[in-house]
């Protein structure tokens, strides 16, 4: 249900964004808001302060864009900018950079660091996420904080937002602008945060302000950017490292979501300075659950709990990030040239002066920015000094809140004696349990199901709870029974196991633990692996 649903529902919302019945004139007569660059037949369309917008070059793209207008104008976007400090941290002071005395009379410290965060298609400044943020960085932080509603500007179709959030970006450009002229504002301590469309829109602002007012903004995080459009891109159309100092990206929804398409709600491409990929970056864990669970969530509201039905993967971005700022727990993120790989246990510690070897580490959401300045002297060093450096992480989360969780790595080793052998592989999946001095795990799927020979050994990277010193692991084998009759046995199936060796993550615990004895582990049964 949830992928056939899903399919249709993305399906039309992009045929209304492809069939907007738009001509594009190639003659007009010039005047204030309209100009002909002649000999190029490109129309150009001009808006006062916010300058021109062109649908030609970069902007316009057979594969990537079939479709391109113009932003509408910006009395019809209107973009309202609530700002939230200590001093006012539930009542909203509106900034707007034609009224300077709403900027000079507000709460904005510009000593402070400035945040400024931002929804995407179909959503408005209201939404609930967006304010969770603003208060969760307002625990952490003195902060000025500022949530973009381009509500008027968001909606269907499609190409239509696509197009406005040019417009968004200038205006909000000119804003920063304001606050820093008149205030004082340190443009390298803003930090803007998009979700989908709201992604590439920050990378308008910081584009813009680089470019009109010869200023850098210091971070950008896009929470799993929009793909429809921006994939296969110039950089100048879609966010990109150059946009501020350090751009972080988290992906989650890029799976496509027509069977054998190309097109995903979120991109798979990698367009920052580190870019994260927790689960693998396509699906994420507890996003397969009944609709009625979004609907409950939503209020009742059939048409919201279908929308974060649908889009579960996609919001989980901003979930992430909205729980990173004031957890505990790390959020660990590991390089590693593939998600198969990272899961098989061959990226698990950290690149250091005494682990040469290691990978680059970082957490994932707020506290990224710290080991982007830890390690991008060294990403420097060894890249083209051309390009950019694009460094993947990846990470696992748990299906639920709290989301963050512990690495683990755990090798098994099945027993290659005579009677193993005698007895032979058998096609299941393992389960394991930890216990430790604070507390136990839940139990963990930990290995798939496959074939298990003797003497074969298997790795595995998981995610549990923390359960402080580990001191034994419960461990659950399921037999499956095969459609292949040849496999089919008619003794107990049963499996040996010698060892096995689970790691906490870089450099952590590391524990071998053993059976009791050498003993057959019968389906659906456990034992209990203490250390050897």
């Amino acid at each position: 249900m949830f992928n056939n649903t899903s399919n249709l529902l993305l399906q039309t919302m992009l045929y209304l964004a492809q069939t907007d019945n738009i001509t594009f004139p190639l003659n007009y007569t010039a005047d204030a808001n309209n100009v002909i660059l002649e000999g190029d037949n490109v129309e150009v369309k001009c808006y006062g302060e916010y300058g021109c917008f062109s649908v030609a070059g970069p902007w316009q793209d057979v594969s990537s864009r079939p479709v391109n207008v113009f932003p509408e104008k910006p009395e019809k976007i209107a973009p309202r900018y609530c700002l939230y400090t200590r001093n006012n941290r539930n009542v909203c002071q509106y900034l707007n950079h034609k009224d300077r005395n709403s900027v000079i009379t507000s709460h904005v410290i510009p000593s402070m660091p400035t945040y400024f965060i931002t929804h995407g298609f179909l959503e408005g400044g209201d939404r609930p996420w967006l304010k969770e943020i603003a208060r969760q960085i307002l625990r952490r932080y003195d902060a000025n904080v500022v949530i973009i509603d381009w509500e008027q500007g968001s909606g269907s179709p499609y190409t239509q937002a696509v197009a406005n959030i040019r417009m968004v970006g200038r205006i909000t450009a000119h804003l920063i602008n304001v606050i820093r002229t008149e205030l004082g504002l340190n443009v390298g301590n803003v930090h803007l945060i998009g979700h989908s469309l709201g992604s590439h829109l920050c990378g308008y602002v910081g584009s813009v302000l680089k470019t009109n007012f010869g200023v850098t903004v210091g971070r950008i995080t896009g929470l799993d950017p929009a793909e429809p459009h921006f994939s296969q891109t110039d950089p100048m159309v879609r966010l990109d490292p150059s946009d501020a100092m350090y751009v972080d990206i988290i992906h989650t929804d890029s799976r496509p979501f027509i069977k054998g398409g190309e097109l995903s709600l979120g991109m798979s491409a990698p367009i920052g300075h580190l870019d994260f990929y927790p689960n693998g970056g396509e699906n994420q864990p507890g996003c397969n659950q009944g609709m009625m669970k979004y609907i409950n969530r939503e209020n009742g509201s059939f048409y919201q709990g279908m929308r974060r039905f649908l889009a579960c993967d996609h919001v989980r971005a901003h979930e992430y990030f909205n729980e990173s700022v004031n957890t505990l727990c790390n959020f660990v993120a590991i390089e590693c040239d593939s998600y198969e790989e990272f899961l098989s246990g061959e990226c698990f510690s950290c690149l250091s002066d005494t682990n040469p070897d290691g990978k680059i580490c970082a957490e994932m959401g707020m506290r990224s920015l710290g080991h982007w300045k830890k390690y991008s002297a060294t990403i420097a060093s060894s890249i083209d000094p051309n390009a950019s450096p694009h460094i993947r992480l990846y990470s696992l989360t748990n299906g639920d809140s709290p989301f963050c969780t512990y690495l683990y790595r755990v090798t098994l080793n099945l027993a290659n004696s005579q009677l193993s052998k005698d007895h032979g592989g058998e096609v299941g999946h393992f389960l394991v349990q930890l216990e430790g001095t604070e507390s136990k795990s839940k139990l963990l799927n930990v290995f798939k199901e496959q074939h298990y020979k003797p003497g074969s050994v298997h790795r595995r990277v998981f995610g549990s709870s923390s359960v402080g010193s580990i001191k034994s692991v419960l461990l659950v084998w399921n037999h499956s029974t095969t459609m292949n009759i040849l496999t089919w046995r008619f003794e107990a199936p049963v499996i040996y196991v010698e060892s096995l060796t689970i790691e906490a993550f870089n450099g952590g615990q590391k524990l071998k633990l053993c059976p009791p004895k050498l003993i057959a582990l019968e389906a659906g049964l456990s034992f209990r692996m203490i250390p050897c």
